[in-house]
C-alpha cells in the first residue's frame, strides 16, 4: 500500500484532505495519507502564485520511497507560468482548458506516482452539493441563507458548473450572499464545516469531477 501525499492550494484544502477526505480513504485501507500546503517561501506556506512553488513541493516529495503525489488547486485564477497556458488559453470549454492543464502536470514531471488535480473551478463549488451545510450552520441565523444558496443548486446540473468569472465563481457567490446579511465568510474554517455538515459522500455522488480524481488516487495507491 503507497503513501498518498496531495499538495494543496492553501489552508482550506489543506484542512479539507487531512479531516474529510482522508477519513474516507481510510475506509478505503489507504492508511497513509496527508494534505500540504504549497510552501511559496521560507517560512510561509499556501497560495498557487506561482508554478514553481508547486513544481519544488511535488518534485521533493516524489523523490520519497513508495509514494503518490497529487494536487489539489483551483483552476479559478491559476497561475500564466503553469505548464501549457497559453495552449490552454486556445481551448473554448472550461473541461477542456483544464484537461490541457493536468496533461501539462503530467508531461512535467514525466512521473507514474504522479496524479494531477486542477479542481473546476474552485475549492467552494464542492459546498454546493446539498444544501445540508449552510442549513445546518446558518438557518438558526437567518434562514435567507439556505434559500439562496438552494437556488444557486437549482441553476446547474452539477457544483462544478457553476461558473468562474470573478462575479460568480462559487467562493463569490457564497461571500455575497452572507454578505447581504451582515456576515462574513471564514473559507477555512467554516468552508470545511460546511463540507463536514454536507459529507464526502454527498460530495463524490454530486461532483463528477472530483469523484473521478478520488478514484483514481484509490486505484494508484492500491497497487
Amino acid at each position: 500500500m503507497k503513501r498518498l501525499r496531495i499538495v494543496t492550494e492553501g489552508g482550506t484544502e489543506e484542512t479539507f484532505v487531512n479531516e474529510i477526505l482522508r477519513p474516507y480513504l481510510f475506509e478505503k485501507q489507504i492508511f497513509d495519507v496527508a494534505g500540504l500546503r504549497i510552501q511559496t517561501s521560507q517560512g510561509h506556506k499556501g497560495g498557487l502564485v506561482n508554478y514553481q512553488h508547486l513544481k519544488n513541493d511535488v518534485t521533493r516529495i516524489l523523490k520519497e520511497s513508495n509514494v503518490v503525489v497529487s494536487t489539489f488547486v483551483d483552476f479559478f485564477r491559476i497561475p500564466t507560468s503553469m505548464p501549457d497556458y497559453e495552449l490552454m488559453t486556445q481551448a473554448v470549454k472550461a473541461d477542456q482548458k483544464i484537461e490541457i492543464l493536468e496533461n501539462g502536470l503530467t508531461k512535467d514531471f514525466n512521473h507514474p506516482n504522479f496524479i494531477p488535480y486542477i479542481q473546476k473551478f474552485e475549492f467552494e463549488a464542492l459546498l454546493f452539493s446539498s444544501t445540508r451545510g449552510f442549513s445546518s450552520i446558518y438557518d438558526g441565523v437567518n434562514p435567507h441563507i439556505t434559500r439562496a444558496t438552494q437556488a444557486i443548486i437549482d441553476e446547474y446540473d452539477n457544483p462544478e458548473e457553476i461558473n468562474s468569472h470573478p462575479n460568480t465563481a462559487p467562493s463569490k457567490r457564497i461571500k455575497r450572499i452572507l454578505e447581504a446579511q451582515g456576515m462574513t465568510y471564514n473559507k477555512v474554517f467554516e468552508g470545511n464545516l460546511i463540507a463536514l455538515e454536507i459529507g464526502i459522500h454527498t460530495i463524490l455522488e454530486k461532483c463528477p469531477r472530483f469523484r473521478a480524481w478520488v478514484e483514481k488516487l484509490i486505484v494508484a495507491c492500491s497497487d
